[in-house]
């Protein structure tokens, strides 16, 4: 063996070397056909400085490409159109590169170029048949195929990807027959008879359905799947009897198949026989040869079914602390407890299970987003204000926790920290979405608690200029108009809509009552406060307390002393009550 020192001079010519060789290579095995029948088509000559210059330019953008610089291999592709207006070969490497770079129209554009200007390279077909798949137009790239069918027409794969689409067009009788003159060229196929099964079910054939997968059995008896496949097939037309004998013969060929275990729980799902569903489950958890994902998708259907869930979420517990045990260190185990918690309303173990995903995986904002809820739902909102300030620093872009921010934040009495969050949420939203109104709605309750009423109005009127039946805004405004008294009329006029729209609802019932109160119209005030107090209101304190206020109005003393007392025993600590309560005794 002789060993060569080479310098950096040559080394450096060598590499240069090597990239020619490797261009000259890639591009020989459509550049040899093309510029054959380039130079054949003789629509117009080039010079031979330019053919120089036209081949130069070619590898050069090849090397461009290869160095992975799609633009400049772009721009030198064009280059050679200009030096070669005939280059096909150009004109497909400037379809495949904007085709990497999802400029799709274009990428077809000048695929169908290459195509226009050598009509029997099957590479080009090709490619334009990726583009339209890639952008979902089945109808072309069956066209397409077509065209390649007539180009090759003993080319089974191209024969199998346009029977492919022909089912995703659902022309199914099209697919069909293509996969029937398949199989007669190449014998017995799975993908074929699968194929061709799953057609004959679309059209309500059962019989042929059945006969596609006993033939691939007599063709393969050793191969377990087949059974299983079988055996779903006569499950799914409840002949329990027939599904079980091919459940037996598949475990009979192998006893651990992964498919087989999988298949059978639904067939015992179905037939309501859930104590081998489970004991599969456990099996399926145990076996090594299952992939994780589908395990975990086993227990999610479980999850996600409410009867079954209502009914086994004790074994379902059971067998997703048997996952955590075998799989501790995967953080789907962990979301799996998560959902198992919060469908159990179990929610300070949903947000354990959430944390510890937080500070042991990488996650997404959707699970902090649920842990931040969570913490809404149980009323802890330092904590949801502490975990939203922490989100906004992981994902600054996400509008939502600058909501739950400025939600929490005016829960925990900092203000001006949820009216900050709120005005940064403000400018990342939607405009016109529900966002966006519940940020309106949230920096309109926040001013309002810092008696800026100018900009409170400012912000309730932007969600009424955006959904004038907002109820929860309607109430909530009118009703701080009226404790200041201002724009009564108004108050009253948009405040009727919440009772119209929910009669029975004693918050709004008691809003439009104490509007009507403090526009001194107290016997229709007494009408609605007392419809407030029977829909519920008697266990409020403020509600109460308004009843007791109007009663007086309406020289009721009596009564209006009852209603004040119950208020007090309700939680109502309020001096103004208290005093109310000692002068009318």
């Amino acid at each position: 063996m002789i060993f060569i020192r080479i310098n950096n001079k040559h080394k450096l010519l060598l590499q240069v070397i090597l990239v020619f060789l490797l261009i000259i290579f890639q591009t020989s095995c459509v550049t040899k056909k093309t510029t054959t029948q380039e130079k054949s088509v003789g629509k117009k000559t080039i010079s031979t400085k330019n053919t120089d210059q036209y081949y130069y330019t070619f590898l050069e953008a090849n090397r461009q490409k290869l160095l992975g610089d799609l633009k400049s291999a772009l721009i030198l592709f064009n280059q050679c159109i200009v030096l070669n207006p005939e280059s096909s070969a150009s004109m497909h490497e400037i379809a495949q590169i904007n085709g990497a770079l999802n400029n799709y129209e274009l990428a077809v554009k000048y695929a169908k170029m290459a195509i226009l200007h050598n009509p029997e390279n099957k590479w080009y077909y090709f490619t334009l048949a990726e583009l339209y798949i890639s952008t979902q137009n089945y109808e072309k790239a069956a066209e397409t195929y077509e065209e390649i069918r007539k180009i090759e027409p003993n080319n089974y794969e191209v024969h199998y990807y346009l029977a492919m689409l022909y089912k995703q067009l659902n022309k199914n009788n099209e697919a069909l027959k293509l996969f029937i003159e398949l199989e007669d060229k190449i014998g017995i196929n799975e993908n074929i008879s699968i194929n061709k099964q799953q057609i004959y079910l679309l059209q309500g054939n059962r019989t042929k359905a059945y006969d596609e997968i006993n033939k691939l059995i007599n063709h393969f008896p050793g191969e377990a799947k087949y059974y299983g496949i079988l055996a779903e097939m006569y499950t799914r037309d409840n002949l329990f009897l027939k599904a079980e004998e091919n459940y037996k013969l598949l475990f009979d060929i192998d006893s651990i198949n992964p498919y087989g275990q999988l298949s059978i729980v639904d067939y015992y799902r179905k037939k309501m026989d859930y104590d081998n569903a489970f004991l599969t489950i456990d099996k399926i958890i145990e076996n090594d040869l299952t992939e994780f994902n589908s395990k975990v998708l086993t227990l999610a259907s479980l999850l996600n079914s409410p009867k079954e869930f209502s009914l086994f979420s004790d074994k379902i517990e059971k067998s997703l602390l048997k996952l955590k045990e075998k799989y501790s260190s995967e953080k789907d185990v962990y979301t799996l407890l998560a959902d198992f918690s919060i469908k159990k309303n179990n929610y300070n173990d949903a947000a354990n299970h959430l944390e510890y995903i937080i500070q042991n995986f990488e996650s997404n904002d959707f699970i902090w987003e649920q842990l931040i809820t969570l913490y809404s739902v149980q009323g802890k909102f330092q904590s949801m204000y502490d975990k939203s300030s922490i989100a906004i620093d992981s994902f600054p872009q996400i509008a939502s926790f600058y909501l739950y921010n400025g939600i929490s934040g005016l829960q925990i009495n900092k203000v001006d920290e949820a009216i900050s969050s709120l005005n940064q949420g403000l400018k990342l939203v939607e405009p016109n979405s529900e966002q966006e109104i519940n940020i309106f709605i949230y920096l309109a309750e926040a001013y309002q608690e810092i008696k800026n009423y100018t900009q409170s109005e400012f912000f309730y009127e932007k969600v009424l200029e955006k959904q004038p039946d907002n109820l929860f805004a309607i109430n909530n405004y009118s009703y701080y108009l009226s404790l200041r008294d201002q724009k009564l009329e108004y108050a009253e006029q948009i405040s009727r809509k919440t009772v119209d729209a929910e009669p029975e609802n004693s918050t709004y019932l008691d809003t439009y009552a104490w509007i009507l109160f403090k526009l001194g119209r107290y016997q229709d005030a007494l009408y609605f406060i007392k419809k407030a107090y029977d829909y519920g209101g008697y266990q409020n304190d403020v509600i109460v307390e308004h009843y007791g206020d109007i009663l007086f109005k309406t020289k009721n003393i009596t009564e209006a002393l009852k209603m004040w007392e119950l208020s007090k025993m309700l939680g109502n600590k309020s001096l103004e009550l208290l005093d109310k309560i000692e002068k009318n005794k």
